[in-house]
C-alpha cells in the first residue's frame, strides 16, 4: 500500500469548558470523565500537585480523580457532577499552574455515577516509566495518526499491517484491534521486553501502535523508533483506543474487537467494538467462555494483577478465589494467601512440599535471578507451616468452602468491590490476619 497520507487538522481550541455531550442529561447523576496528558515542561511539579490536591479537598464532594505530575508533564483522569461545575473549574486551574495545558485535548465520556473512590495527585519522575530514562522527543520516523487516519491506513493494509497493542495483558484480553500482536506484560519493564523483540522484526516496516489514550504510544514510539533505526515509520494512533470507538464504536467497519478497559470501576468504556469476534476477546481468562464482570476483587494471589474473570469463576469455592495470572500459572493451586486457615492438612502438606521443590529448583538454576520468587514462595509456605504447627499445638481448624478477596482479605460474598486503587481505598483497608490463631473455634477438619 502507499504511504500514509497525513492531513493535520487546525490545533484545537483551548478547551474551556471541555465541551460535554450536549444530548446528554443534565442532572446530580450525570457525571463528566475526562482523560488527559500533555508532554509540557513543569519547573515545580511538587507545587503544582500540592495545588491540585488543595483543590481536589476542597471539592472532594463532587470531584475526584487521579493525576501524575513529573518535570515533563502531567497525566490524569478526572471524574466530576456535572451540576457541581468542578471540572471547568479544574481544567481553568490546570492552564493556570501549567501553560502548556492551553491546548491539551481532553479525551471525554460519561458516567452515571462517581468512578472513583477518592482523589490522588502524586509527583513522578516519569509520566510513563520504563525503568530507563527516556526523555519525550520529537523523532522525524514517528508520525502521529487521526483515529480516521489510522482506521484508513489498517484498511488498506488488509491484515498485512504490523500492529502493536502497548496495553497491558489484562486489557487486550478486554479488547483489541483485529491481528494486533499483544504484549504478555504486567508494568513498563515487561512492555519494554515486547518492544524489544517487535524492534528486532521491525527492519523496513511501517510499525502501528495504539494505546489507550495515547500517553503509552508517545514513548513507546520513540523506545521503538531508536531500538530499530531503521523502521520505515512508526505510527501512533492519537488519541489512543477512546478517541477511536468515538469516531467508530458504533460502525460496522469497526476495526477494534471487544471493549475498552478503563481505570476506573466502570471496567470498561460505555461505546465498545465489535463483540461477534468468535471468543478472540472479551472472555474470561480461566474458563475462555463466561463474559467477563470486571471488579476489583478478581486479581492474582500471587501478585494482584488484575484479571479477567466471568462470575463463575470469580466466585467459585473449589480454588477459593485464588485465581494466578499468567505469569504464575504454575502456582495455581498452590499458593495461599487468606484461604491458608481453611485448608485440610492433607492439602496443606502438599502444597508446602510442591512449593519446596519449585524452591530447589530455581536455586539449582541460578541463584541471584531467582531469590525474589524463592522470597515469595518461601513466604507462603513458612507461612502454612506455621499454621500447621498451630493446629498440632491444639488449635481449632475451621474449614469452610468460601471464596476470599485477595486485596481486603474479605469473603468474596462480603467484599464490597473497593479494594484496589483504581475502584477504592484499597491502601487503608485494614486486612484481617492469615491465620486464626488465638481463635477458639470448633474444629471440622
Amino acid at each position: 500500500p502507499p504511504p500514509v497520507a497525513v492531513h493535520r487538522a487546525a490545533p484545537r481550541a483551548p478547551p474551556s469548558a471541555m465541551a460535554p455531550d450536549a444530548a446528554a442529561p443534565d442532572g446530580d447523576d450525570v457525571h463528566d470523565v475526562v482523560l488527559f496528558y500533555a508532554y509540557t515542561a513543569i519547573e515545580r511539579p511538587d507545587a503544582v500537585a500540592s495545588t491540585l490536591k488543595s483543590f481536589f479537598a476542597e471539592h472532594a464532594a463532587h470531584f475526584k480523580g487521579r493525576v501524575l505530575v513529573a518535570r515533563e508533564g502531567v497525566n490524569g483522569t478526572a471524574c466530576g457532577s456535572r451540576r457541581s461545575g468542578a471540572l471547568p473549574m479544574f481544567q481553568a486551574l490546570l492552564r493556570e499552574l501549567v501553560p502548556g495545558c492551553e491546548t491539551m485535548p481532553y479525551k471525554t465520556s460519561l458516567a452515571s455515577e462517581q468512578v472513583f473512590h477518592d482523589a490522588r495527585v502524586e509527583t513522578v519522575r516519569e509520566l510513563v516509566g520504563w525503568g530507563e530514562r527516556l526523555a519525550h522527543e520529537r523523532r522525524e520516523k514517528v508520525v502521529h495518526l487521526s483515529p480516521k487516519e489510522f482506521h484508513e491506513a489498517l484498511k488498506a493494509r488488509d491484515g498485512e499491517a504490523t500492529v502493536l497493542d502497548l496495553r497491558n495483558e489484562n486489557e487486550s484480553i478486554v479488547g483489541k484491534f483485529r491481528g494486533a500482536r499483544c504484549p504478555d506484560a504486567r508494568n513498563m519493564q515487561e512492555l519494554g521486553r515486547f518492544l524489544d523483540s517487535a524492534a528486532r522484526e521491525s527492519s523496513g516496516k511501517e510499525v502501528f501502535m495504539y494505546c489507550t489514550g495515547g500517553i503509552r504510544c508517545e514513548k513507546a514510539a520513540i523506545y521503538l523508533e531508536k531500538k530499530a533505526p531503521d523502521v520505515a515509520k512508526v505510527y501512533q494512533l492519537q488519541g489512543g483506543i477512546h478517541e477511536y470507538l468515538e469516531a467508530y464504536g458504533g460502525s460496522e467497519e469497526c476495526l477494534f474487537l471487544g471493549k475498552n478497559f478503563t481505570f476506573d470501576k466502570r471496567g470498561v468504556m460505555p461505546k465498545s467494538g465489535k463483540v461477534d469476534c468468535d471468543g478472540e476477546v472479551w472472555n474470561c481468562q480461566r474458563c475462555r467462555d463466561g463474559e467477563p464482570k470486571l471488579r476489583s476483587c478478581a486479581v492474582c494471589v500471587v501478585c494482584r494483577f488484575p484479571l479477567v474473570l466471568c462470575e463463575r469463576c470469580q466466585t467459585s469455592t473449589s480454588n477459593r478465589g485464588e485465581w494466578t495470572c499468567s505469569h504464575h500459572a504454575n502456582l495455581d493451586g498452590v499458593y495461599s494467601m487468606y484461604a491458608v486457615p481453611h485448608l485440610t492438612a492433607e492439602d496443606l502438606t502438599a502444597r508446602i512440599e510442591r512449593m519446596k521443590c519449585m524452591e530447589r529448583e530455581l536455586f539449582d538454576a541460578d541463584p541471584k535471578s531467582t531469590a525474589n520468587k524463592r522470597r515469595t514462595l518461601r513466604k507462603c509456605f513458612t507461612r502454612m507451616e506455621a499454621e500447621l504447627k498451630r493446629r498440632e499445638a491444639g488449635g481449632a481448624c475451621v474449614r469452610r468452602d468460601v471464596a476470599f478477596c485477595r486485596n481486603s482479605g474479605r469473603e468474596l460474598a462480603t467484599c464490597a468491590g473497593d479494594c484496589m486503587g483504581f475502584w477504592g481505598p484499597g491502601h487503608v483497608i485494614e486486612k484481617p490476619p492469615t491465620t486464626l490463631c488465638g481463635v477458639d473455634a470448633t474444629s471440622v477438619e
